[in-house]
């Protein structure tokens, strides 16, 4: 069974493929132009375990792990990536690290010492 030709369809679709071929080239042109400008932006969590590349309009380029990735639980490192490409995303600085409880006095003296007025 053959099926039926027609000039003016095949005519169309080649023209939209190169209409498609055409549309690939200028945005791939377009992405290595911002990537050389800057227009890429890359984001390590705090402790170096994920780098998340974003490009325009939010687009993920990229997630590399680090060996130290691999040291954390599933949990751990799923609530890393998804905390690095939400500060890619919204550009919001790293937490910082918790501020260490303040340590307690030494005294020279042991605290049940009697002292002499």
């Amino acid at each position: 069974m053959t099926e039926p030709s027609n000039p003016r369809l095949i005519e169309e679709m080649r023209w939209q493929l190169r209409e498609i071929e055409a549309r690939k080239a200028e945005n791939a042109k377009a992405l290595a132009g911002l990537a050389a400008s800057g227009g890429v932006t890359e984001v390590t969590s705090p402790d170096g375990a994920v780098t998340v590349t974003v490009g325009p309009g939010g687009v993920i380029g990229e997630v590399r792990l680090t060996g130290k990735a691999m040291e954390s639980s599933a949990s751990a490192l799923g609530a890393a990536i998804t905390a690095t490409i939400h500060r890619a995303l919204t550009g919001e600085p790293a937490p910082r690290p918790p501020r260490p409880a303040p340590a307690e006095e030494e005294h020279d003296e042991p605290a049940d010492t009697i002292f002499d007025l």
